[in-house]
């Protein structure tokens, strides 16, 4: 489960790392527009969680929701690859849609395997552990901005 966190919290670094290359480069998005894109992908999560998993946690297996939500963020990456806008806000409710879904009970998930007794203790260890992709994801991206699209400008 450890090893899933990882991979789980390496994808979310990569996309918040290389989404914003990927709107400067592909869409010519503003630092402006970007912002207006991540309020509205954050209003989606935030209904996601309020609204939709509330209701379908009752109905669906923790498994189940990783599963689907899992679906959808895969889906939600592959509707960013044409970089066409409106593609783009599309792929914002499958980012919504999946990770409001697949992240909770994810957590869930992992909070029930390890029983109540060593629950804080491996959130803890989880946390910890699915926080190392962050920084080569961040050195990655500024040697592309500094390789790669400096000499551009």
């Amino acid at each position: 489960m450890l090893g899933l966190y990882f991979l789980i919290d390496l994808g979310y670094n990569v996309f918040y790392t290389a989404f914003p290359l990927h709107a400067i480069s592909t869409l010519n998005w503003s630092i402006a527009k970007m912002g207006v894109y991540f309020t509205v992908l954050s209003g989606l999560l935030i209904i996601v969680q309020s609204t939709v998993l509330p209701r379908v946690s009752r109905k669906y297996s923790d498994a189940a929701l990783i599963i689907f939500g899992s679906l959808m963020l895969g889906t939600n990456f592959l509707l960013l690859i044409p970089g066409n806008i409106f593609l783009t806000y599309l792929a914002a409710g499958f980012f919504a849609l999946g990770d409001g879904l697949m992240w909770p009970s994810f957590l869930s998930l992992l909070s029930k395997v390890v029983g109540r007794k060593y629950q804080g203790t491996i959130q803890g260890i989880a946390s910890s552990f699915g926080g190392l992709p962050a920084s080569p994801d961040l050195s990655l991206a500024a040697f592309y901005m500094k390789n790669l699209l400096e000499p551009l400008s």
